[in-house]
């Protein structure tokens, strides 16, 4: 059995694990990655997971990041402030050369949509969108079968497409973006300017709250319930999928928003949370390393 690994960077977290060919979860590792120091230290963090599940039969390294990704060269062509000093590195160089193993380096929704289609809650499907709410948004779209990166490598770039025209000003340099209102990030922010203080920081903080029935939750979740039916609603129109899939740690709170949020959706149309939880992109960068490339 073949054993490669499959690596999943984000702004809040990275996570690494050994995965067989028959798709077995063998080891895995999991650390913050403490964005805010800078590309120096997420690297020290991405060379810390690896060097605790690299081993000499490992025959492949495959890496899911946040970011746009030119998927030949292995370079992170743009990545927002959620990962500071993450443009223009080359991760497929790097580890290649620091762990003298195959590597890829895949964009990490893409990389998700890849694991869901595999093993998750995409499995059998041909036409598939994929929505991922974490630190910020990101979107993935198989179509017949065969994962759209686009021209430039920046297909489904959903967290950086207008909601709100003139809306909240995004990281990106535009204002009124998806990842502006149903990120992580975004849900936090919104309960901190709605009281006029700095009492959280997480969404997860917020989904606590909620559950104590605290009124302002109560209303940060509704609205962030809308406008992701409202984003879903509209990509649904243009891309007519069997199943979009949503994935990210937001989705981890689904049990007190999943209902509401159907009950908003009013059309004909079959959603589902990521199968693989938040082993998605994990398990997609692995695919990619035991299929060559190829998907």
């Amino acid at each position: 059995m073949k054993k490669v690994i499959g690596i999943d960077i984000g702004g809040t977290k990275i996570l690494g694990g050994v995965i067989g060919s028959n798709g077995d979860l063998i080891k895995f590792k999991e650390t913050s990655t403490d964005a805010n120091l800078g590309r120096d230290h997420i690297l020290k963090k991405l060379f810390s997971v690896l060097d605790d599940l690299f081993d000499t039969d490992i025959e492949g390294i495959g890496i899911g990041s946040a970011g746009r990704i030119n998927f030949n060269t292995g370079e992170v062509i743009y990545a927002t402030d959620n990962l500071p000093g993450w443009t223009g590195i080359n991760l497929k160089e790097i580890i290649s050369q620091k762990y003298k193993t195959k590597t890829i380096v895949e964009n990490d929704v893409n990389a998700a949509i890849i694991g869901e289609n595999w093993l998750g809650s995409a499995k059998s499907f041909k036409d598939v969108l994929m929505i991922t709410l974490g630190t910020g948004v990101g979107g993935a779209i198989i179509l017949d079968g065969k994962l759209i990166r686009g021209s430039h490598f920046s297909a489904a770039e959903i967290g950086h497409t207008i909601l709100y025209p003139g809306g909240k000003r995004c990281n990106c340099g535009q204002n009124g973006c998806v990842e502006q209102y149903i990120s992580g990030t975004a849900i936090y922010k919104r309960y901190n300017e709605i009281v006029g203080s700095n009492l959280v920081s997480s969404a997860k903080d917020v989904f606590n709250l909620y559950m104590k029935n605290d009124k302002i939750s109560k209303l940060v979740v509704d609205e962030f319930v809308k406008s992701l039916s409202l984003l879903i609603f509209n990509i649904r129109n243009f891309i007519d999928p069997e199943i979009i899939i949503l994935g990210g740690g937001v989705t981890n709170s689904k049990d007190l928003w999943w209902e509401y949020l159907k009950s908003q959706i009013k059309c004909d149309l079959n959603i589902s949370i990521a199968g693989l939880n938040n082993f998605s992109t994990v398990y997609g960068a692995a695919k990619l390393i035991l299929n060559e490339g190829v998907v």
